[in-house]
């Protein structure tokens, strides 16, 4: 359980039919719908936007499903996401707190309140848990739906198909490290649909599905997606939905460890 708790903690800090025209719906209730790029720079336009939306402040009230092949788990968690500084969860099992997590530039703090404990550590803690470097940046991408570890710098490939295919590599210091990204956008919305990510000397793939959006302070933010992994050790599925959300709100971040809290074994 202790395992579980820790990935729901983690993973709490990163969560059409083709002949109907797709709006966005923002904060005013106006409906606005958006042009269909038609180029290939047009899509690189697309997605670098895509890449920019950065609200200072981020809340929202967050239901997860966690599944892998030995339970089925739902749980509540309360997100807070400062830009650039840090993010904060609070995990609920059963409407009972059982863990906070809090991630900064440096370093990742889970306290585990079933077992009254907790554990403080690098960043490199995605890495063995997920088989992913993931920075704060990253956790941003994945939460407030921008394409993750997208880089405009960085040489691209694009498919023109029903959905908009766009690929690239990312270069490891070690020999055979590589990680292949996947970006697929929607068509009709531009809307980023899908992100995956494939390392193969890792035999680990990650799919992101973005099921549907929401449109908050005219900014459009996931409303549902699915995080999809495969390893060598543990194939699991997450499914969160973003309810309450607020953007632009002023927020404090507060973590606080008792001190008859232990190191967690």
């Amino acid at each position: 359980m202790r395992q579980v708790i820790s990935l729901l903690s983690i993973v709490c800090l990163f969560s059409c039919s083709k002949d109907i025209v797709v709006a966005t719906v923002l904060a005013q209730n106006t409906l606005i719908e958006e042009p269909k790029p038609s180029s290939g720079n047009e899509i690189l336009a697309v997605i670098d936007s895509l890449s920019q939306i950065k609200p200072k402040t981020y809340y929202s009230k967050l239901s997860v499903n966690y599944i892998d092949s030995s339970q089925n788990i739902s749980i509540k968690t309360s997100l807070k996401i400062v830009s650039d500084s840090a993010i904060h969860a609070i995990v609920s099992y059963l409407n009972i707190p059982v863990a906070l997590a809090y991630a900064s530039h440096d370093s990742v703090i889970i306290v585990n309140k079933r077992e009254r404990c907790y554990s403080a550590q690098s960043l490199n803690y995605f890495k063995k848990l997920l088989g992913l470097d993931l920075s704060l940046k990253n956790l941003e991408e994945l939460f407030l739906g921008r394409p993750l570890y997208y880089d405009k710098a960085r040489p691209i490939t694009i498919s023109l198909d029903l959905d908009y295919k766009l690929s690239t590599t990312i270069e490891r210091s070690e020999e055979g490290k590589e990680l292949f990204i996947n970006y697929w956008l929607k068509a009709n919305d531009n809307k980023l649909k899908s992100v995956e990510i494939i390392s193969p000397s890792d035999n680990t793939s990650v799919l992101i599905d973005y099921l549907s959006w929401q449109g908050v302070n005219g900014i459009s933010v996931p409303y549902e997606m699915s995080l999809s992994l495969k390893s060598e050790l543990n194939q699991l599925t997450i499914r969160i939905l973003f309810e309450k959300v607020e953007i632009n709100s002023p927020l404090e971040l507060i973590t606080i460890i008792p001190e008859q809290y232990e190191t967690c074994n």
